[in-house]
């Protein structure tokens, strides 16, 4: 029995120092540049959550990994507030 219940033990603790999957590892998504309602934003949410607060008319120009290569992308668009399009 000391031995089945080491063996118990020492599976939990392999999977417990197992790496979490990728959602995990990246809980928060890249920084995108969004066109909502028209204007330009620099926003860290995902493009669901902007969706269901600001309506359909939502959509991903860009984005980046790092807040300032999303503020330069935003930059080189105009700027934050400047106007935008969300139609090809």
């Amino acid at each position: 029995m000391n031995r089945f219940l080491r063996g118990i033990v020492l599976a939990a603790f392999a999977v417990a120092s197992m790496p979490l999957g990728a959602a995990s590892q990246n809980p928060r998504p890249d920084y995108g540049v969004y066109c909502v309602q028209g204007r330009l934003v620099v926003e860290q949410k995902h493009i669901e959550e902007l969706k269901r607060a600001f309506g359909e008319d939502v959509c991903r120009l860009d984005q980046d990994p790092s807040p300032a290569g999303a503020r330069e992308k935003v930059v080189r668009m105009g700027g934050v507030g400047a106007e935008c399009s969300c139609s090809i």
